[in-house]
């Protein structure tokens, strides 16, 4: 295998542009958005030729110079002369098992796929000189159709730009969202893949998607988008999308495109709409074809400061209190989606002051953060929670993120660690701050070990904000508003053009802070219930924070209710 470097780089080793020629691609880069490659080749220092060619070895893909393009004349039955013209494609021989085709565009997933079924035979490819593959297609087929002529110089048009295209996205991962692809579509807008695959994710980023997911059917493809924590529908697409959307959405995320059999989990940063947003790709194999889920990372649309998260004032100066200290383990819980990574994030930016080393660790990596270093969790090779926090704790940390304490090693450890003059902050899945205890002293932590390291707990959920606009006083019997202390107005959803017609605009959290004092110390050491060690808190719950803002309107009892039941 082949180094896997940047397009830039790789040419200036080759010897076929310098640096000072790169660089000035670069800047020309700033100004009109091009590819690098393009940009070098508006500027006359290198040709197509030398661009495919560099593309094509750093994929991996034979070039053939003019003098290796012999066709094997039992080979052309298998490719009939109007889809070697539409393709651009030629049969070269056949290597014992295999049909070797040379084409214009070796990294056109579909036109591979489509040759293999239609000749039932494995196809291996090899890039060479486009104009000498049409000469060649010329020589060995004849001229072809006026039309179809036409229709073979825009697609070969299209390959090369596409070429560039499907190779940059793996070398660089800030990709253009309106990036030519290679393979096109049956649909009835007549769409590429490219753009069917970029209208998808530009749709989600204004809606304000968190996830894109994009289900294969029987019959038609399924995109739905969670939004506010709720999957709405978008649009269905023919099946015949189906192959070519996800080799896009597979070439840009780095994945491997021939598998299929076994999930996959990529990343990509892409611009929409002049900013940039971050895609965790994730692929499932179904019955139906590949199932696969983009999760939208918008920094732009993500407030991390704790004064933004809808902690009330005395629980915002118990947190602060907490982060303030030298030490101690700080679990937040809470199922998942409910907003943990963005709270640790915004504590995390609490601390990044310069004062203090701040690690994180985790499985994911979200939002990239300056001046804190920040590690993902490998564990195939060997990169595991338990692992890389022993490696943290010799790179003299101060704050340590744990993504999740996962397991009893794990756990130990970061107790260890808050114990030794550490400050960890952590996720821990219980459905209350209480349970938390209960759940650490399971996986085989001591109570006087947990009753000194553990300093404060933090359960949450994220709750729907009603849409200002469209908001209507709720008629709440008399009955719910004893039970839920509930007096003045209250206000329900309704929906609007300005909300969608859902009702709801934006999300805020409900937090349970449970501080670790005397009472709670003697609750661990006896081992109590977590509804017992709740109850001798006398704290506000997730219920109470969420009745507190239905009383100021900001969302619904129904809401609320949604989430706490």
């Amino acid at each position: 295998m082949t180094r896997r470097i940047r397009l830039g780089e790789s040419l200036v080793e080759t010897g076929l542009i310098t640096q000072a020629q790169l660089d000035e691609a670069l800047n020309r880069r700033v100004g009109t958005g091009e590819r690098i490659g393009e940009a070098l080749v508006a500027l006359g220092y290198i040709s197509e030729r030398d661009l495919l060619r560099t593309l094509a070895q750093d994929a991996d893909i034979p070039f053939l110079e003019r003098g290796d393009l012999v066709v094997d004349p039992t080979t052309t039955a298998h490719i009939p002369s109007a889809i070697a013209h539409l393709q651009q494609v030629v049969p070269l021989r056949f290597d014992g098992r295999a049909l070797i085709v040379a084409m214009r565009n070796p990294f056109d997933v579909g036109a591979i796929r489509a040759l293999e079924r239609s000749t039932g035979k494995p196809i291996r490819v090899a890039a060479a000189d486009p104009v000498a593959i049409s000469r060649l297609i010329e020589q060995v087929y004849g001229g072809a159709p006026s039309s179809a002529s036409s229709r073979a110089q825009s697609m070969a048009d299209e390959a090369l730009a596409a070429a560039r295209a499907s190779v940059a996205a793996k070398q660089t991962p800030v990709v253009s969202a309106s990036a030519p692809m290679p393979v096109t579509v049956s649909s009835n807008d007549g769409m590429t893949a490219a753009e069917l695959a970029d209208d998808i994710i530009r749709r989600g980023v204004v809606l304000g998607a968190t996830d894109i997911h994009i289900e294969p059917l029987e019959e038609t493809v399924q995109v739905r988008y969670r939004v506010d924590g709720i999957l709405q529908n978008g649009a269905s697409y023919a099946k015949s999308n189906q192959a070519s959307l996800l080799s896009r959405l597979k070439i840009l995320s780095g994945l491997d495109i021939a598998e299929s059999r076994l999930p996959q989990d990529g990343r990509v940063r892409t611009r929409v709409d002049g900013r940039l947003v971050d895609l965790r790709v994730s692929t499932f194999p179904t019955v139906h074809g590949e199932d696969t889920v983009l999760r939208v990372l918008d920094r732009s649309r993500v407030n991390l400061r704790v004064e933004s998260l809808g902690i009330t004032a005395a629980d915002l100066a118990l947190l602060r209190e907490a982060l303030q200290k030298p030490f101690g383990l700080i679990p937040v819980t809470g199922p998942t989606g409910s907003g943990k990574t963005t709270t640790l994030y915004s504590a995390l930016l609490e601390m990044n002051d310069g004062d203090r080393c701040l690690i994180t660790l985790e499985d994911p990596v979200e939002y990239e953060v300056e001046r804190i270093r920040q590690a993902q969790i490998n564990v195939r090779a060997g990169l595991t929670f338990a692992s890389g926090l022993r490696s943290v704790l010799r790179h003299d940390p101060d704050v340590i993120l744990v993504g999740e304490m996962r397991d009893q090693e794990t756990v130990q450890i970061a107790l260890s660690a808050a114990l030794t003059g550490h400050l960890v902050l952590t996720t821990l899945h219980t459905t209350t701050a209480a349970g938390a205890i209960p759940r650490l002293l399971d996986m085989g932590a001591e109570p006087f070990v947990v009753a000194s390291a553990v300093s404060l707990i933090a359960s949450q959920r994220l709750v729907r904000t009603l849409c200002p606009d469209c908001r209507a006083e709720s008629d709440v019997p008399d009955d719910a508003r004893k039970r839920f202390g509930l007096s003045g107005t209250v206000y329900r959803a309704v929906g609007c053009n300005q909300c969608r017609g859902t009702g709801f605009r934006g999300r805020l959290g409900i937090f349970e802070f449970l501080p670790i004092g005397d009472e709670i110390v003697s609750a661990i050491y006896e081992r109590r219930s977590s509804d017992e060690i709740r109850r001798l808190a006398g704290r506000p719950t997730l219920l109470d924070d969420g009745l507190l803002k239905v009383r100021s309107g900001l969302t619904s009892l129904d809401e609320v209710l949604r989430v706490t039941a």
